[in-house]
């Protein structure tokens, strides 16, 4: 039976937004450091606030798990010289081990006899393990955003710490290597923390976790996140909050999901959450909601509320302090008091905005540097504004009326980066251009465009809801896709400065949500060309870059769906390659291949059958002299009854499988799921081909000695392959994974 770990490291205010990874990695590092430390527990947990981060780990072991571990060294043949002495290789494994040559035993192996040592390790008391070992160095390597040094230390932390509280079985820590600790600038292990900065700052004794809790409490904080049965910050500020807007009769005016956000923020901002409610002039209200909401929740991190039942904001809100003070009047005019001077400056903008044409802000975009390679975000514009044209014909072909309003959202779309209010509120950008626009009398398809057309702006978030915006996305993001990734500037590891993954990722999720037939190649080569002379290497180059970029996100995006990534691949290598041009098309294929594939009986030899087709036709291909063309196949050649049979079959296939996909041809948009009906038809009428294949497997000699006939049978099993080859590469198909039980 182990004792009780008890780690707080206190230090200054950490920001919100850094707690929850820091929190994260504290659980996982501590673990792993005990884990390699051979030290056995049966519980951790993490929490901690803003002034602290807190490690409790229970039934931690007092001693070291004992490591008994056979280590190998060198073929006894090279450890030994033909005089019986031992060679440098054999000395050096020994000294290594800290052992002599005499004491080193022998073992068997499938590669033949080898030195061997056994290391014994009883292991250390906790102890003699806990202080620099695993607490010192959990310091050290925890890491975060953004780093700080005080004092004479060169060492890092998230903030400067302060006090550092570090029990075991109730017992303060003794801090082996003490030299080091006061080199980093740590402060000493103690028995001690401290309270609410304002409310209870002294410090006080703790005996263990749950005392740490109970006094903590007392003295004003709360250090538990959330303990998943309704106590800590986040289910405290939550309640808080709801409570609060009742007592208004309102409403908290964000979704679930925006709430949710909200409350861990602010849990994270405070170590004892107070709610407050507050209000402001109702002149406001006049403002769009979307600068009022965005200025309390965004800035000043509180709660907008709206009226009961769906209505309109309400000219209150929510603050949630981290002091009780004896009047929260007080605190709620200085609530009041800064949210009123950002909604006057919001005020300010709006009414000079309004007095400006959106004509004349997009005017403006002249004097706007986008990237000091690729133009001013004029350039941009223009340059996107062709491509949407473009993309608007390709999958509505001859409708003028959508053309029309593709080109006018498009340049209208980035007018609003010149104004006052955007300026001001950053994150406002498209919200506004759009409340412009629909102040102006511009169409309503088009004023909503200027704003849908950023969407999605991240994972999870909404898509556009017209075909107008979504096309002028498209194209804004295609043209930062190709200026970017001509300039070299391609995703690497973790490393994506200009977000070009997400802006992929949209460009793939839009498609495939508005079921749009589009050739990202087609459209790659569209938005290169009015780059070309900006870029230093050839459009060959260039376009190799982009397309193999394309191609990942298309791949990544339908293995985020859960998809054998053999299927996936397969999918994406078919049509000689060019399987991912259009995602709609492959995600309609990679279905009915899964589809098949949930039947290992029926899909393991058709895959099998159909793999070696591929393999022959590309073994011939290979093998055959340079500029002899494909072989044409040849009725009159077919010598076997089981050719024979099997060119029946394909051409009853091969009409079977025409009539499936001739209506589909023209086919711009699958809003229906039509691909996809017609995929599982050319699986079933390919699946049915197999028992003829396999037969001339089994009769017929492909490669004969007479040349005609050996052409003829390539050719035939080329044309099995044409029937299934535009749905998938078999040749890419792995066996099926076995179940695990």
């Amino acid at each position: 039976m182990g004792k009780e770990l008890l780690f707080e490291i206190g230090c200054e205010e950490i920001p919100s937004i850094y707690m929850p990874g820091m929190l994260a990695a504290l659980r996982e590092r501590a673990g792993a450091a005990l884990e390699e430390a051979r030290l056995e527990f049966s519980g951790l947990s993490v929490c901690g606030t803003p002034r602290r981060l807190v490690l409790h780990v229970a039934d931690l072991a007092e001693q070291q798990a004992p490591l008994s571990e056979e280590l190998l060294g060198p073929p006894v043949s090279a450890a030994f010289d033909k005089d019986g002495n031992p060679t440098r290789a054999a000395l050096g494994f020994a000294k290594t081990n800290g052992v002599d040559v005499s004491t080193l035993g022998r073992k068997d192996t499938p590669k033949g006899e080898r030195l061997m040592f056994m290391r014994e390790d009883e292991g250390l008391p906790v102890t003699d393990v806990l202080g620099f070992a695993i607490l010192g160095v959990l310091i050290i390597h925890l890491p975060s955003p953004k780093s700080m040094r005080w004092g004479s230390s060169t060492n890092t932390f998230v903030r400067p710490i302060h006090w550092l509280l570090a029990l075991y079985g109730g017992k303060t820590i003794q801090r082996l290597g003490e030299g080091i600790f006061e080199m980093l600038n740590f402060p000493p292990f103690g028995n001690t923390t401290r309270g609410h900065r304002f409310m209870a700052p002294e410090q006080f004794e703790v005996k263990d976790f749950a005392d740490y809790l109970t006094k903590l409490r007392a003295h004003k904080v709360e250090p538990i996140v959330d303990d998943g049965a309704g106590g800590g910050r986040i289910p405290l500020v939550r309640r808080g909050v709801e409570e609060a807007a009742e007592a208004a009769g309102a409403a908290l005016a964000a979704n679930v999901e925006g709430v949710e956000r909200l409350v861990e923020k602010v849990a994270h901002l405070v170590e004892w959450p107070v709610p407050v409610t507050c209000r402001f002039e109702e002149r406001f209200l006049d403002l769009p909601e979307e600068v009022i909401i965005t200025t309390l929740e965004a800035h000043q991190r509180c709660f907008a509320l709206r009226k009961k039942g769906g209505g309109p904001l309400a000219a209150e809100f929510i603050g949630v302090s981290n002091t009780e003070a004896k009047d929260m009047a007080v605190v709620g005019e200085g609530y009041a008091r800064v949210v009123r001077a950002r909604l006057e400056d919001a005020e300010f903008y709006w009414r000079q905005d309004l007095e400006t044409p959106l004509d004349d802000m997009a005017e403006k975009l002249k004097g706007v540097v986008y990237h000091p390679r690729l133009g001013t975000s004029w350039e941009k514009v223009e340059r996107f504004r062709e491509l949407a044209a473009w993309i608007a014909g390709e999958i509505f072909p001859g409708d003028e009326s959508l053309l029309s309003r593709v080109d006018e959202a498009a340049r209208l779309s980035k007018a609003d980066l010149t104004s006052g209010m955007v300026y001001e509120f950053p994150e406002l950008q498209g919200r506004m251009g759009s409340r412009y626009a629909e102040r102006a009398g511009i169409d309503p398809e088009v004023a909503r465009a200027v704003f849908e057309h950023y969407l999605p702006r991240g994972e999870g978030d909404d898509l556009p809801l017209g075909d107008v915006g979504a096309i002028v996305g498209l194209a804004d993001r295609m043209d930062t896709l190709a200026g970017m990734i001509g300039l070299g500037y391609v995703p690497s590891g973790s490393e994506d400065p200009y977000a070009l993954r997400r802006a992929a990722n949209a460009v793939i999720r839009v498609l495939q949500r508005g079921g749009y037939r589009l050739s990202l190649a087609g459209c790659a080569e569209r938005a290169m060309e009015p780059l070309l002379e900006k870029f230093k290497d050839d459009k060959e180059i260039v376009f190799g870059r982009l397309a193999g970029f394309l191609r990942n996100r298309v791949a990544a995006g339908l293995l985020r769906g859960g998809a054998r990534a053999d299927l996936v691949e397969a999918v994406l290598s078919s049509g000689g390659g060019a399987g991912w041009h259009d995602p709609v098309d492959a995600a309609a294929r990679l279905g009915a291949i899964e589809t098949m594939a949930a039947s290992a009986e029926t899909f393991e030899p058709l895959a099998t059958t159909f793999k070696r087709v591929s393999n022959i036709i590309r073994q011939a291909g290979e093998e055959a002299p340079p500029g002899d063309g494909a072989p044409e196949f040849s009725g009159g050649l077919l010598a076997d009854e089981g050719e024979r049979a099997l060119a029946e079959a394909i051409e009853g296939c091969a009409g079977e499988i025409g009539k499936l996909m001739f209506p589909l041809r023209e086919l711009r948009r699958d809003g229906e799921g039509s691909l996809g009906r017609a995929y599982a038809g050319v699986m079933e009428k390919v699946t049915a081909l197999r028992p003829a294949v396999d037969r001339f497997f089994d009769e017929v000699l492909v490669m004969a000695e007479d040349e005609k006939l050996r052409r003829n049978r390539l050719a035939l099993l080329g044309r099995v392959g044409a029937l299934f080859t535009p749905v998938a590469d078999f040749s890419k198909i792995q066996g099926r994974p076995k179940d695990s039980s």
